[in-house]
């Protein structure tokens, strides 16, 4: 019989149709005389402990039910057909020869049932995160520490596309600190609960398609990992996994290393191959409208009490915009338990053009199992303009800067995570005259759903 019918049975449990209540509901078939052979079979196979009759415990086996009620029944033992010695696994097989038919109506009815509740299904993790966060011992980022909500939501539209939505919401628990724009943090920041990303996957032909405003990352997400509203059509080209993109970035210029970012359209091509079984690459090659600018810039600091004091605008720069870039991404499982992976990343800016990034895992933290562990160490170096936007991740690496992570990534129980981290930097290298020291320790705990 058909595998649906464990998922058909355990659905009309859940209905509460396995008791003599359903014939109320559905009972098209004649009734089943209770001397019919099968009630026997059936007797035997509770007294033998395959099945355990209804739910308050008893087996009516001289009471008269319907047919669809001893499919339900006959699909009972069938779920059971593991645990059934050879006579029994005959008598199983008899009865559901002989319901066979009710047995396949209940699984198309329960079939609709399951697609209906399935069709939209909801996710996501609530977190709770602190920083300690200093520049030459002042603190520098005092707001970011905060409640976060994640909620991602998708839904099957037919059999070859899904829409997906996600909403961000997030609280302040603290506001001692002060932004590095000299504004005091106040208890909300900018994640408002809004469905600010929205998009459908689905194919055309053998053609992936990805439209609308999502987070896309390439690689270990060193050269590009940001949102973007845009089209990504990943191309059947058999092992050899390409995807050719065009897309305008929708956060900002804060993390992204593009000049007036939600103002210039980006483009490219992304290959990712298996080189061995122990061996990967990606290549991403891209482009984007140049727009280089002046820029006045002026140093920023806290003082022990949380003020801001200023360093007036002593320099003009001019930023050299980059116009096109790529990057290169290996990655290799030297055991079962330690990956390196390292990227390579270099743009036709004039100066501060490249950007590097190590990182070395050792096990992997599994949700699943309680726990379970994964530590890294991480060495970088992101060129004031050596990217067009790798992923800050909430702003422990920003561009021009360079330093080493190292992390733990731990289950504390089933979907609970909890990381810790600490980071040695140096921010502003492209100039010595503003270069600064930042360390960096974060730990929060994640709550998945």
């Amino acid at each position: 019989m058909k595998k649906k019918l464990i998922a058909s049975l355990a659905a009309s449990m859940v209905l509460g149709i396995a008791g003599t209540s359903f014939a109320a509901v559905v009972n098209p078939f004649s009734d089943v005389p209770a001397k019919h052979w099968s009630y026997g079979a059936v007797t035997k196979l509770a007294n033998d402990g395959i099945l355990e009759g209804y739910g308050d415990s008893t087996f009516r086996g001289d009471t008269t039910i319907s047919r669809y009620e001893m499919a339900i029944i006959v699909a009972k033992a069938m779920s059971k057909m593991d645990k059934a010695d050879a006579s029994n696994k005959a008598l199983i097989e008899k009865l559901s020869q002989e319901y066979a038919s009710e047995l396949s109506k209940l699984d198309v009815r329960m079939t609709t049932v399951e697609n209906k509740v399935d069709n939209v299904k909801w996710s996501g993790f609530i977190r709770g995160k602190y920083d300690s966060d200093t520049s030459d011992g002042h603190n520098i980022n005092g707001g970011n520490k905060h409640y976060f909500l994640r909620l991602d939501g998708s839904a099957k539209v037919s059999d070859n596309w899904q829409a997906y939505w996600a909403s961000e919401t997030r609280h302040d628990y603290t506001s001692n600190g002060w932004s590095k724009l000299g504004t005091q943090q106040d208890n909300t920041n900018d994640g408002d609960g809004t469905w600010f990303r929205i998009w459908t996957q689905g194919k055309v032909g053998d053609v992936g398609v990805t439209a609308g405003r999502a987070w896309i990352g390439f690689g270990d997400n060193a050269v590009w990992g940001h949102e973007a509203t845009g089209l990504w059509l990943d191309l059947p080209t058999g092992k050899l996994k390409t995807t050719v993109f065009a897309a305008k970035p929708t956060q900002g210029n804060g993390a992204i290393s593009l000049i007036d970012a939600t103002n210039t359209n980006i483009y490219g091509v992304n290959f990712n191959t298996d080189i061995s079984k122990k061996l990967n690459i990606n290549l991403l090659v891209g482009g984007n409208q140049k727009n280089d600018r002046t820029i006045n810039t002026a140093g920023y600091y806290e003082d022990k009490n949380g003020s801001p004091n200023w360093v007036a605008p002593t320099t003009t720069v001019k930023k050299q915009q980059m116009s096109s870039w790529g990057g290169v991404t290996l990655t290799t499982k030297i055991t079962d338990d330690l990956k390196l992976t390292g990227t390579y990343a270099k743009t036709n800016a004039d100066d501060f053009n490249n950007t590097e990034h190590i990182r070395l895992d050792y096990k992997t933290c599994d949700l699943n199992k309680p726990g379970t562990y994964g530590l890294y160490a991480r060495y970088f170096k992101f060129g004031l303009n050596g990217d067009p936007s790798h992923d800050d991740e909430w702003d422990s690496l920003r561009q021009d800067s360079k330093g080493w992570v190292l992390g733990v990534d731990y289950a504390i129980a089933k979907n609970v995570q909890w990381t810790t981290l600490y980071s040695d930097q140096k921010v502003g290298i492209s100039n010595s005259a503003s270069e600064y020291n930042r360390k960096l320790i974060r730990t929060q705990f994640d709550l998945h759903f």
